[in-house]
């Protein structure tokens, strides 16, 4: 019997009564065992008093959680829509609203489960508009389906790498610190990208002093140049004023080929070039020392 049981409790009780059935007294017992005499006592007198039928029975039903389904999607529905930043607070919350004290490890694994991941939330600007978003991606999905070899989309946007080293994750071992090195200057680069929508690793840059319309046109003359085949390429951008300067509007007056297309106001998170410069900040800046401006300036652009 105890060769075919998968529970831990029945396995145990069964090697209780195989012990003292073998004539190992109670020091033995517990020694093999790891359990208490007063644990090894119990088992003989219920098993002398009910028999092994009755010894055996935990009245056990398999576990299926102290939650039910509806329950766990109402969890579900919570975490999604709230910032639950800890454990403990949606412990705290499935015992206010159902009553039921979990551990800490097994509120991990309902949150497991339900296939949530511990991460980074992302940063999304406080004005944003949602529906103008939703409706500018059922436009633009469409277009970039329907592109003709003639034609090309780009995503163009500035960043401005600081010479200095940013804090991040990384495996360190427990009780000890990983120190890097910083710059204590505020030296930065300044760089005009636009990257190929349907070809991300087509990506053309302009480094300025200032991000500027005039800084945008050298931009667009490059963009111009490096897609001379095309009869038509659509530049998609924020906001910038940069973009809706006079004198930008009237150089792609004489340079009709580009043609601007706008995001919603604060959608940085559909402008992909974005992810671009994310990986370049992970790769190239983060905990990377250059001790140097001229090094720091050699490097980047090159990323």
């Amino acid at each position: 019997m105890r060769g075919n049981t998968r529970d831990k409790g029945a396995y145990m009780k069964l090697s209780v009564l195989i012990l003292l059935d073998m004539g190992k007294d109670y020091d033995e017992i517990e020694l093999i065992l790891g359990i208490g005499r007063g644990t090894i006592t119990n088992c003989r007198h219920k098993y002398d008093k009910d028999g092994l039928d009755k010894y055996l029975d935990r009245h056990y039903v398999p576990f299926s959680g102290k939650l039910s389904p509806e329950a766990l999607q109402a969890i579900e529905k919570q975490v999604s829509e709230g910032i639950y930043c800890t454990s403990q607070e949606v412990q705290a919350y499935i015992l206010q609203a159902f009553g039921v004290e979990y551990s800490l490890s097994a509120v991990r694994s309902i949150l497991q489960k339900l296939d949530f991941v511990y991460k980074k939330t992302s940063e999304l600007p406080g004005n944003v508009d949602t529906s103008e978003q939703e409706a500018f991606l059922v436009e633009f999905e469409p277009f970039l389906e329907e592109i003709t070899e003639n034609e090309v989309i780009l995503f163009a946007d500035a960043v401005h790498p600081q010479h200095n080293t940013r804090s991040s994750y990384a495996w360190i071992k427990k009780g000890q610190d990983k120190l890097i090195p910083s710059n204590t200057g505020r030296r930065r680069i300044n760089i005009n990208g636009a990257m190929n929508a349907h070809h991300p690793e087509e990506v053309i840059i302009h480094e300025a002093d200032t991000i500027n319309a005039e800084a945008t046109i050298a931009l667009y003359d490059k963009i111009q140049q490096r897609y001379a085949d095309k009869e038509r390429i659509y530049v998609i951008g924020d906001n910038a004023r940069y973009y809706r300067n006079t004198q930008l509007q009237a150089w792609l007056t004489e340079n009709p080929r580009i043609i601007q297309v706008f995001l919603p106001p604060y959608s940085p998170n559909l402008n992909l070039i974005e992810r671009l410069w994310k990986l370049l900040r992970k790769k190239c800046i983060n905990t990377h020392f250059y001790p140097d401006f001229k090094d720091f300036r050699k490097t980047v652009p090159t990323f």
